[in-house]
């Protein structure tokens, strides 16, 4: 989100600009089109497939989620390598190669990365990351820029 503060006579508010569609809106407001993303999202996994919820709910998947984001030093690789922007919040591991072309690798260190809610749905189901993410190795674990 970008910041603007806009001038008035008597008083100055804050606004900030829309990361989806550029428009300006109250800093403590959410844009109407992440309020439709996020019904949308929402509706998405309500239809999941008991066996979805059963892995997105179990103790292993929560284990290995936080592993890959202590892995990745707890920021979005997609912003801290294509924007040079470091983003901590709303993260979630991706499946390089989706879970349901790819059952086997679901549960594969090397086919999980960490990324804000934001990139996660901007990648969505490609076979592939837009950005040259190298897994880091054990020394490297959780620098911090």
């Amino acid at each position: 989100m970008k910041f603007v503060k806009e001038h008035n006579m008597n008083n100055t508010t804050q606004k900030k600009i829309c990361s989806n569609c550029g428009k300006v809106i109250p800093y403590t407001a959410t844009c109407e089109c992440k309020k439709k993303a996020n019904r949308l999202r929402n509706a998405e996994k309500d239809k999941r497939k008991p066996e979805e919820k059963k892995f997105f709910n179990s103790t292993r998947w929560k284990k290995l989620r936080k592993r890959i984001m202590d892995r990745d030093g707890g920021y979005c690789q997609r912003c801290l390598i294509k924007y040079n922007i470091i983003t901590t919040s709303s993260l979630e591991a991706h499946h390089i190669k989706p879970r349901n072309k790819y059952p086997e690798l679901r549960w594969n260190v090397d086919n999980l990365v960490t990324l804000c809610k934001s990139c996660n749905t901007s990648i969505g189901t490609k076979e592939e990351l837009d950005f040259p993410f190298e897994m880091p190795n054990d020394d490297e674990r959780g620098y911090v820029l």
